[in-house]
């Protein structure tokens, strides 16, 4: 009798195994993979407060304000072949919605295939579109509610429209997408640029409604693309853009510069020192009601230039060195700092994270007035450089 009942059970998973089908089977030439996705204010925004006057209970076929426009990049692989290049053309659907569900939606209309975001790479926001922080908020809701989207795609904003950024046509890479991800994050010599993630991107708006992201600019005339720094964007609204020099400082703030280089004058001639390595250390003590923070770095790299005939070998040389780099350091990262706390009003040297794993009770204090505390805090930062190698000389 058991022996039989495992027959019938043996013979009932194996029928459902057989009959079970790929349910919503599509060819893959019939797919649209979308690669990137670009997200604009739309044509409309002008009449979002319009919206505030709708009912509930209002027609719905009357609401069609555009308040975004919304594009999407993907390669057609319907061209790719035994017979044919490997390299797909790109091309582009731009829709106008009052949301991301409807600017998908007619995009689908606009499509004579299926669409899917399975193979996403990264999200192009304009620079507008952290001007309205409502709009910005109900991206972000949908954004983080699409278990589809790739959480670690790249998130970049790009100052000017993303439609034109969409259309520039790189002459290193043959796709736009390759291009950007080099640009991003294409090596560990890369300086001056922060990478973000969609998911970090979304747990940093939705708990603090604060984020940096990397931006993008195109010079028309040079039909040139390239890395304009760190948007710095506070309760969901663009504040400014840091430099490319100032992001790469908050690099070595951090402790995440992987290489950079910083250089010094001597006798009219520069002496480039390129940075390979940085320990960081915070130390944090109460002082008069204030907090006072130590960030204490120890920086090692390479001399990679000077002057032909000018001696670098000697001790006394390469103390000066280190001294006047330590001392350039520390007066530039102060400098950026305090802008940081008094114009920028943002953490992004993710102090308040220091103090609350390892200072809870100073934390149960300042945890209710932290902006506050944040900005009246003294903050010093004290550079060590030692030069490992000079180079190869005769």
């Amino acid at each position: 009798m058991r022996s039989r009942n495992k027959l019938l059970l043996t013979l009932l998973l194996s029928m459902s195994i057989l009959l079970n089908g790929c349910w919503d089977k599509v060819e893959i030439d019939r797919r649209y993979f979308i690669s990137t996705i670009g997200i604009d204010i739309g044509t409309d925004i002008g009449k979002i407060d319009e919206l505030k006057k709708i009912k509930p209970g209002d027609p719905f076929a009357e609401v069609d304000i555009k308040k975004l426009s919304v594009s999407y990049n993907f390669p057609d692989i319907s061209q790719l072949g035994p017979q044919q290049g490997g390299v797909a053309e790109t091309k582009t659907i731009t829709t106008e919605a009052y949301s991301m569900e409807d600017a998908i939606s007619k995009a689908i209309e606009k499509s004579s295939r299926s669409i899917s975001f399975a193979h996403t790479e990264m999200i192009l926001l304009g620079s507008e579109f952290f001007a309205h922080p409502d709009v910005a908020k109900e991206v972000v809701d949908y954004l983080q509610r699409q278990p589809s989207l790739n959480r670690t795609m790249l998130v970049i904003m790009t100052l000017g429209k993303v439609e034109d950024f969409l259309k520039y046509k790189p002459e290193m890479e043959k796709s736009l997408d390759n291009y950007l991800q080099g640009l991003i994050k294409g090596s560990d010599r890369k300086i001056g640029v922060i990478p973000i993630t969609l998911d970090e991107f979304l747990n940093d708006l939705i708990t603090s409604g604060n984020v940096t992201v990397p931006c993008i600019s195109l010079d028309r005339e040079k039909n040139e693309l390239k890395l304009a720094g760190t948007g710095i964007v506070k309760n969901y609204k663009m504040v400014d853009t840091l430099s490319v020099d100032m992001t790469e400082d908050i690099q070595i703030l951090q402790g995440k510069l992987k290489r950079g280089k910083r250089v010094v004058y001597k006798e009219g001639h520069p002496i480039d020192f390129e940075i390979e390595g940085i320990e960081k250390k915070i130390k944090v003590k109460e002082n008069d009601d204030k907090l006072e923070f130590d960030i204490n770095l120890n920086l090692e790299g390479e001399i990679k230039g000077y002057y032909v005939g000018k001696e670098v070998l000697s001790r006394t040389f390469i103390e000066e060195l280190e001294n006047n780099l330590g001392k350039s350091l520390k007066n530039e990262n102060e400098r950026l700092v305090k802008a940081l706390q008094s114009k920028y009003e943002s953490d992004l040297l993710d102090l308040r994270e220091y103090v609350q794993k390892f200072h809870p009770f100073i934390w149960n204090k300042v945890k209710d007035n932290w902006g506050e505390v944040y900005k009246s805090a003294k903050v010093n930062v004290n550079c060590v450089v030692n030069v490992r190698r000079i180079g190869q000389v005769k």
